[in-house]
């Protein structure tokens, strides 16, 4: 599955794209990559634009609908992040930029994503040219949002969703992207100094 996008260009100042997921390992996951001290721009998804202490270059939402309430007030309720570049999937007036399905005959706003925000977010972020890819709170687990301190079941996840990922790592680009925990770390590799030195990092 490959992702194209509108005719607006995205100017991009690193080669490494973070991806800012809502699971229970957001907090750990960012600590950890943090730490590293690589050079990277930001994609955040959900309430993770909280907790990333810096200015966010991109927000995505695969759910253009559900997401119209949150990405009008995004600036309003997150001052201090600068002025992320909003994505969503199909076309419509309150996101910056909409992506369509690569040969797809349908309207992509009537499709049913599954694999969640976070792999639409892994495929745009390839498509704009980004060579590497680290995901952080992207566990794909049922443990829970790192927000709700007490929340112990989260997302119930559908086989569509798992499905998704599995094809993705099929995928000639998918050595491109790692994670820092759950099962995407399992299924693409665990985002690590050696990894990161083996794409050419330098500590």
């Amino acid at each position: 599955m490959f992702m194209t996008k509108t005719d607006r260009e995205i100017e991009r100042k690193a080669d490494i794209l973070l991806i800012t997921g809502d699971g229970k390992t957001l907090p750990q996951d960012l600590e950890k990559f943090l730490s590293f001290h690589v050079e990277h721009e930001v994609m955040t998804i959900g309430r993770s634009i909280k907790l990333y202490p810096g200015i966010v270059m991109h927000y995505a939402d695969v759910d253009a609908d559900a997401g119209k309430w949150v990405v009008e007030n995004l600036i309003k309720n997150n001052p201090d992040k600068g002025r992320p570049i909003t994505h969503t999937l199909g076309s419509v007036p309150w996101f910056d930029v909409g992506w369509e399905i690569e040969d797809c005959p349908w309207p992509p706003e009537d499709i049913i994503w599954h694999g969640s925000t976070a792999l639409f977010a892994v495929l745009i972020g390839l498509a704009m040219g980004y060579h590497r890819i680290v995901l952080a709170g992207c566990p794909m687990d049922s443990k829970g949002h790192w927000y709700n301190e007490g929340e112990t079941y989260g997302p119930k996840w559908t086989f569509e969703s798992y499905q998704s990922w599995f094809e993705f790592a099929t995928l000639l680009d998918h050595f491109k992207v790692s994670s820092m925990s759950g099962y995407t770390a399992t299924l693409l590799g665990e985002t690590t100094p050696e990894k990161l030195e083996a794409w050419g990092w330098t500590r």
